[in-house]
């Protein structure tokens, strides 16, 4: 089968469209036709060498949002689930896991290739209302957003939430399911054509840019002083200081990313006086229950992904190099 790989960090150059055998799947797993991967951001830091992951090892074949069918089922599996089509949860639970965070995509291939090789207890039904792309789209995003915002966040019908980087992936999928709660939508986005999109298509309630606009007194204005009620922040770094002083009492602070810088300083006692809780979350370490909880948002087409382009497999590394400019709103895809 075709994969696209590399076999050292560096820039998209490295990724190699290659040959590779075809899996085969023993007891207890699955082999599956990829019809569409989602990039994510992890997976050009890791490409980048800028991060690593446990079990991460080259030669290497990123993509953990998987969507496609069941092509071939291990000795112990019902060989009826052939043409199924479903969805890959990404993280490894149970005895297979070795009790380490074990990640298809990151500690095993992943979905960037012809096939892919995956445990059979970690697979669910492709929604039936979303095309493959769409449900490669929902994975690692929404299900951060579930787990955040509602899991951690405690969002509430009626309260308002700072979205920060609403065009990208996580951002995206952050406005539907606060709005899909009844929250009051600001987020911050790069571009005026991002911010009528973010409002047009994902129905945010205001959209900043912050290249032309100071966000902390737009967030100021719109909320007449009070602040926010919650912050999702995959940006943290360079916006982490203002974006404390958005924050109401007792306010809930999402962390999820730091594309802004690993490193911010603020203000302590502007922590304790607000009453604030800072927290960080990896969507990897959500049980089955809360997966489960984020895939009833996407049965019930309470929310829906938005796909920015579709790139093919041989192509991979133009995709990356998109990502990387931060030209694109919604998610990027990968189609074999």
């Amino acid at each position: 089968m075709k994969c696209a790989r590399y076999h050292e960090t560096g820039s998209p150059d490295v990724i190699r469209y290659e040959d590779v055998p075809d899996p085969v799947p023993g007891p207890g797993e699955l082999v599956l036709n990829v019809k569409a991967a989602a990039l994510n951001r992890l997976d050009v830091f890791l490409r980048s060498g800028q991060a690593t992951m446990p079990g991460f090892r080259l030669p290497h074949t990123g993509g953990f949002d998987i969507a496609g069918e069941i092509a071939a089922v291990g000795p112990d599996q019902d060989a009826r689930r052939v043409g199924e089509a479903v969805v890959v949860k990404a993280r490894v639970t149970g005895p297979q896991s070795k009790g380490r965070l074990d990640i298809i995509g990151t500690s095993r291939p992943g979905g960037f290739a012809e096939k892919v090789l995956v445990p059979a207890h970690q697979v669910t039904a492709k929604p039936a209302a979303y095309s493959f792309e769409e449900a490669a789209a929902f994975g690692c995003v929404y299900l951060t957003a579930y787990y955040g915002l509602i899991e951690h966040g405690r969002l509430q019908p009626g309260e308002t939430v700072l979205v920060h980087a609403g065009g990208s992936g996580a951002g995206s999928s952050a406005i539907q399911v606060a709005k899909a709660v009844g929250a009051r939508v600001i987020t911050t986005v790069g571009s005026d054509e991002k911010a009528r999109k973010a409002k047009e298509i994902l129905k945010a309630d205001h959209a900043v840019n912050y290249k032309n606009t100071d966000f902390a007194k737009a967030v100021q204005d719109l909320t007449k002083g009070r602040g926010v009620d919650v912050v999702f922040d995959p940006v943290w770094g360079t916006t982490a200081a203002a974006t404390l002083d958005q924050i109401g009492f007792r306010g809930r602070w999402i962390v999820l990313g730091m594309v802004g810088g690993l490193q911010a300083s603020i203000d302590v006692a502007k922590v304790m006086f607000k009453e604030i809780t800072i927290r960080g979350i990896i969507e990897f370490y959500a049980d089955d229950a809360q997966i489960d909880g984020a895939m009833r948002l996407a049965h019930a087409e309470l929310v829906r992904p938005i796909v920015d382009k579709v790139w093919p497999l041989r192509e991979l590394a133009s995709a990356h190099r998109q990502m990387e400019t931060g030209d694109f709103f919604g998610k990027i895809v990968v189609r074999p």
